[in-house]
């Protein structure tokens, strides 16, 4: 044994034991620094220095406390479904009149008319003359088939009521005017004829020879009332009986005043308070004799230029009119007269 040897170790030679003993502290220590690191990864995972970013006053707010549990509700009782709306009904937008139909018409062509006034274009002015045209055309074609239509319906043809010849008028005004004259003189046997006058109105003057001709050709008795007690200047009438207040109570504000009177009933139509013809005269007497109830409506009908009465008669209509026009048509043709006189 030697002085600088431990009396525990083995024995081996100094120098062998000087060369290995360098190496494994190296050795030891580079372990235990892995073994060091890996520790340090694996319990520090977020160091101190590695949060530098936020910078020395760097606070984390601590993380929110978790929600309370929710306690399950009690399912409520599902709801009964609810009937559908009723859906409303589709409106559907009035459609306009047919394309150049007479409705369509009406309604456009005083607008293409005024544009062609307003801005005399040719197409403005040849596309007016051009719906002229059509509307010209479709109002012939109307008149052709009116023709053919009234031809062949006497209710709707006048030469049925009065005839359009001229010898044909002529024929009927004289077969009117002979039916006149039956009934002025029927009326003349029944009513005479109250002349209101003064003697100094012109057209008094002008009145008197008209009533002296009915006076002569049906009858009729005149009894003429001066307003102002005086004749007339022509000597008319000299058995003139002075106004006592007839005029008055009659309302005569004008003169010549005619009457139509039949004391006895007493009745009084008034005819005019103004001067007429002598054909005005003789209608308004068969007029104020119809209207009296002295003649019949057939009678005061003859006396016309008519040959045949076609007036509709639209009293007869019972109920409502039917929207077919075969039934229309066929009821408005039952309102024709049944026959003539």
């Amino acid at each position: 044994m030697t002085a600088n040897s431990h009396p525990l170790a083995p024995s081996a030679p100094q120098e062998e034991l000087s060369r290995r003993r360098p190496r494994a502290v190296v050795s030891g220590l580079v372990g235990l620094s892995v073994l060091l690191a890996a520790t340090t990864v694996q319990t520090a995972p977020n160091p101190f220095y590695g949060g530098k970013r936020q910078g020395w006053f760097w606070y984390e707010s601590p993380p929110p406390a978790p929600p309370p549990p929710v306690e399950p509700a009690e399912t409520a009782p599902a709801p009964s479904p609810s009937p559908p709306a009723p859906t409303p009904p589709q409106v559907r937008a009035p459609a306009g009149p047919a394309p150049l139909s007479a409705q369509w018409f009406r309604e456009n062509l005083g607008r293409y008319r005024d544009a062609a006034i307003d801005n005399p274009s040719p197409q403005n002015v040849q596309l007016y003359f051009y719906l002229q045209r059509v509307a010209m055309d479709k109002s012939s074609q109307f008149a052709k088939v009116s023709e053919r239509v009234v031809q062949g319906d006497p209710n709707l043809d006048e030469v049925t009521q009065r005839p359009t010849a001229t010898f044909g008028a002529n024929l009927a005004n004289r077969q009117g005017g002979l039916a006149r004259d039956a009934v002025l003189k029927k009326v003349a046997g029944m009513a005479s004829l109250w002349f209101f006058f003064r003697s100094d109105c012109p057209y008094c003057e002008a009145q008197a020879p008209l009533l002296q001709l009915l006076e002569k050709e049906y009858g009729f008795a005149i009894v003429a009332i001066s307003l102002d007690g005086a004749p007339l200047p022509s000597g008319r009438f000299p058995n003139f009986q002075i106004d006592r207040g007839q005029g008055q109570a009659l309302g005569v504000t004008s003169t010549p005043a005619t009457f139509l009177a039949r004391p006895e009933i007493p009745a009084l139509a008034p005819l005019a308070q103004g001067l007429l013809a002598l054909a005005q005269l003789q209608e308004r007497i068969v007029v104020a004799a119809v209207r009296e109830g002295w003649i019949s409506e057939e009678e005061a009908s003859r006396t016309t230029a008519i040959v045949q009465q076609t007036a509709l008669d639209p009293q007869q209509v019972q109920g409502a009119l039917p929207d077919d026009p075969a039934a229309l048509l066929a009821r408005l043709r039952a309102l024709a007269p049944r026959s003539g006189r």
